[in-house]
């Protein structure tokens, strides 16, 4: 059934999402992009905080405190919490994404294929933000579901760019199948998140063993 205005129920959510979720405006000018790099650095320390002494949820006005500003002045650039954390999120893994495009050139795939992955696996890995922040983000992820969406979407886009790299080389495994080991090797590495913050490994040790367990569960599929 086709919502008021002839938008169909699912499309109308998400364009409620959308709404909900995107920033009231994109600062122009040095002064308003310190205001938002304030609210942002605000409320990951906040985030980060509310983690580690298991507090309630971060509002907008224990951000606009924290980030020195009026709420007001807050509500000028994001308009309710969860679209600054949403903010933050992408933040997480758009790093991620700009590595799958730089790799997706013919100079890089001209490289011979282990020495290619690894390459790409470690430039991955390099470009993860710290443990503290992306552990409060995950924390995040069970209070805002649109968190989830978003981490399935990106999930989805990691699975779909490696498959191809995968093909590239020479796999004779179906599209499918590629897709759905990158995805395996995605959820492995996000367990390897949770290892980290239960047993808090020395960081060069947890560094390499995740190279050569992506490494490794990339070869299957040339076997």
């Amino acid at each position: 059934m086709a919502a008021p205005g002839g938008i169909s129920g699912m499309e109308s959510t998400v364009l409620s999402t959308q709404h909900r979720l995107s920033a009231r405006k994109k600062p122009s000018q040095e002064r308003s992009l310190d205001t938002v790099n304030r609210i942002l650095e605000a409320a990951t320390e906040l985030l980060v905080e509310a983690r580690q002494s298991k507090s309630g949820r971060t509002t907008t006005n224990h951000i606009a405190k924290r980030a020195g500003i009026s709420v007001g002045s807050l509500y000028q650039y994001f308009p309710n919490t969860e679209a600054i954390i949403f903010e933050l999120y992408r933040s997480m893994i758009d790093p991620i994404q700009q590595v799958l495009r730089k790799f997706d050139n013919q100079d890089l795939l001209a490289l011979p294929r282990r020495q290619f992955f690894d390459r790409l696996n470690r430039a991955m890995t390099k470009s993860a933000r710290d443990s503290d922040f992306v552990f409060a983000m995950f924390d995040a992820t069970k209070i805002y579901p649109a968190l989830v969406d978003e981490g399935n979407r990106h999930a989805e886009y990691v699975a779909e760019k490696i498959a191809g790299f995968l093909a590239h080389y020479g796999s004779r495994w179906p599209r499918a199948k590629l897709k759905r080991l990158a995805l395996y090797a995605y959820y492995l590495d996000e367990g390897a998140w949770a290892y980290r913050d239960f047993v808090k490994p020395p960081k060069r040790e947890i560094f390499e063993w995740e190279l050569r367990s992506l490494n490794s569960v990339f070869e299957q599929c040339f076997d």
